[in-house]
C-alpha cells in the first residue's frame, strides 16, 4: 500500500509565466526550458479577466437601407490581471521547491537566509520573460499557467504603480497591471480551426508528395482551379512542387 504524501496537501500553486522559443521554419513553437525564461509571481493575483470579442460587418448591401450583421472574425481573447512586487519584508522570501507547502515551507524558510527581495531586480526578471525578442523582432510569446488557467499570448500593455520607497527613492512595492493578447502561429491557427472556406485566402507550405490539384481540392473542394493557383504564385513547373514552397490560394471570386 502506497502512503499518501503529506506534503501534497494544501500546497500553494503560483502563477507561472514562461516564454516560448522562437518559431522554427515550419512555425512550430516550444516552451523554453531556460530558467531565466520562466517567471513565478510572488503573490497570485486576486482575480483575472478574460475578454472575448466577435466582430461583425454591419454594412448594408448597395441599394438597401440596412442589413443583418455578417460575421467576419473572432478576435483572439485578452487576459488582464494585477500582481504584486513587495520588498517590504511582509511577504516571506521564497523557500524554493518547498515554498507554499505549509509545514515544510515554514521549516525551509528558517534556513533560507536573509536574502532581500529586490523589487527593481524582480521587475527586470519579469521583463526579460515578456519583453522584446531580438530574433523575431517582436514581444516574446509566453504561456501563463495557474490552476485551470492556460493562456498563450503576448504582452500588449503593462502599467507599473510604485507605492512605497526607501529614503533614497528605491521602490519597495509595485503593482503591475498587465494585459496579454492571445496568439498562436498562423499554421497552428489553420490546423486548429480547419478553415477550408473558398472565400478566404489560404497560405500553405508544400510538403513531400504534395500535388497542386490535390491541394486545390482541399481548399476549394474541387481541383480545377490549380492552374489559376499556379499562375497566381508564378509556379511554372506545378507537376513537380518543391518541399518548403509557400503557396497562396486566393478566394474563388478572384479566379476568373
Amino acid at each position: 500500500m502506497m502512503l499518501e504524501n503529506p506534503f501534497d496537501n494544501g500546497k500553494l500553486t503560483k502563477m507561472v509565466i514562461q516564454a516560448y522559443q522562437p518559431a522554427d521554419p515550419e512555425g512550430k513553437m516550444e516552451l523554453s526550458e531556460v530558467e531565466e525564461d520562466k517567471y513565478v509571481v510572488q503573490v497570485n493575483p486576486e482575480s483575472y479577466t478574460v475578454n472575448y470579442k466577435i466582430n461583425y460587418d454591419y454594412r448594408p448591401a448597395i441599394g438597401n437601407s440596412g442589413g443583418e450583421a455578417k460575421y467576419t472574425n473572432t478576435t483572439p481573447p485578452t487576459l488582464n490581471f494585477e500582481f504584486l512586487f513587495d520588498g517590504t519584508g511582509v511577504i516571506p522570501v521564497s523557500s524554493g521547491p518547498l515554498d507554499g507547502v505549509p509545514i515544510a515551507g515554514a521549516v525551509a524558510d528558517l534556513f533560507s537566509g536573509d536574502e532581500e527581495y529586490d523589487v527593481v531586480n524582480e521587475l527586470q526578471k519579469f521583463a526579460r520573460v515578456v519583453d522584446y525578442n531580438g530574433q523575431e523582432h517582436q514581444p516574446r510569446k509566453v504561456r501563463l499557467t495557474w490552476g485551470k488557467l492556460l493562456f498563450d499570448g503576448v504582452l500588449s500593455q503593462l502599467t507599473i504603480d510604485y507605492k512605497l520607497f526607501k529614503p533614497d527613492g528605491t521602490p519597495l512595492r509595485a503593482i503591475a497591471k498587465a494585459a496579454f493578447d492571445g496568439t498562436i502561429t498562423d499554421i497552428l491557427r489553420e490546423n486548429k480551426e480547419k478553415n477550408s472556406s473558398p472565400d478566404l485566402t489560404h497560405m500553405r507550405t508544400v510538403v513531400e508528395s504534395d500535388k497542386l490539384p490535390l491541394m486545390s481540392h482541399r481548399i476549394y473542394r474541387q481541383s480545377k482551379y490549380y492552374i489559376e493557383v499556379a499562375r497566381k504564385n508564378k509556379v511554372y513547373n506545378f507537376r513537380n512542387l518543391k518541399a518548403g514552397l509557400k503557396l497562396s490560394f486566393p478566394p474563388l471570386e478572384n479566379n476568373k
